[in-house]
């Protein structure tokens, strides 16, 4: 997992995989009011969705956390599968009424 500080926030990319197909990476990062978590998918030129990235996100503005913190997200999402991150981090939010922008952007 790497780490790269940007401007006093954070940002950790949590999978990163590349093939014939695509770059797929997962990453959680923060500013100044919120905190993301993006899934995105990059398809590389041969293929017919060339050009089209996509990006399944989550967002939390930081003024609703309930005291969650960025580190306490981080480990929360490192115990899960890939597969199961996104849904396991909505969950999460839900059971802690914690108000979350969710989409899929293409």
């Amino acid at each position: 997992m790497q780490q790269l500080e940007m401007f006093d926030f954070r940002r950790d990319v949590l999978f990163e995989r590349d093939n014939q197909i695509a770059r797929f990476y997962d990453v959680l990062s923060e500013t100044k009011d919120r905190i993301s978590y993006a899934e995105h998918i990059d398809p590389k030129k041969k293929f017919s969705i060339c050009g089209l990235d996509y990006e399944d996100y989550v967002d939390v503005k930081k003024r609703y956390l309930k005291g969650l913190t960025y580190d306490q997200i981080l480990n929360y999402l490192k115990k899960f599968k890939k597969e199961e991150r996104l849904e396991k981090y909505k969950i999460l939010l839900k059971f802690r009424n914690i108000p979350f922008d969710a989409d899929l952007f293409t």
